[in-house]
């Protein structure tokens, strides 16, 4: 089975879908019980990321597939208690972030939110020279995580950020540059 599912020219989750196809088989109903809504929920949180093509083949899936009621109720239910716990981020030295792994590819899909995270680190690196104020930076990590670092100095080359103490976190990591 390939990874991914593409439906009416747009891409989705394979396994996903295919298992919500499945709770439709095996229902007597045509409708996702509670035990399949369970397992679609482990299905989306079991990488740790909610991925763009997994939000897509979620709303793919609620929109278009019959659910009971307690099944919908529950899944969403639990995946928007999930999301909320993932989007919180924890806070980290410099030194600490530098033992981290981070993500192959960008954490920001669209290229007006890349363009802005630039211009926003261009501000940030002026804001700790003129004033030597600290900024944040949330950054995604490999494994998932949002971690929080704070530093009042920051250079930045195009690809990487230097924090305070010679510390380097690539650009394709961060999220969101609070100034």
């Amino acid at each position: 089975m390939s990874y991914y599912k593409v439906v009416d020219g747009k891409k989705f989750d394979g396994p996903l879908f295919e298992l919500a196809q499945e709770a439709v088989r095996k229902s007597s109903d045509d409708k996702i019980s509670l035990d399949y809504a369970l397992a679609l929920y482990g299905a989306v949180i079991d990488g740790g990321i909610y991925t763009d093509v997994e939000r897509e083949t979620v709303t793919y899936i609620l929109k278009n597939f019959k659910w009971t009621a307690e099944a919908r109720e529950c899944f969403q239910r639990e995946l928007a208690s999930w999301q909320a716990r993932e989007m919180q981020s924890i806070s980290m030295t410099p030194e600490a972030l530098s033992k981290e792994h981070f993500p192959k590819h960008d954490v920001l899909k669209e290229e007006f939110d890349r363009l802005a995270r630039e211009a926003d680190l261009r501000a940030a690196r002026m804001e700790t020279y003129d004033d030597h104020d600290e900024i944040g930076l949330i950054v995604r990590l490999a494994d998932g995580r949002r971690v929080e670092v704070k530093s009042n100095l920051i250079e930045f080359d195009g690809e990487y950020v230097e924090l305070r103490g010679g510390f380097v976190v690539p650009l394709r990591a961060i999220e969101k540059v609070e100034i």
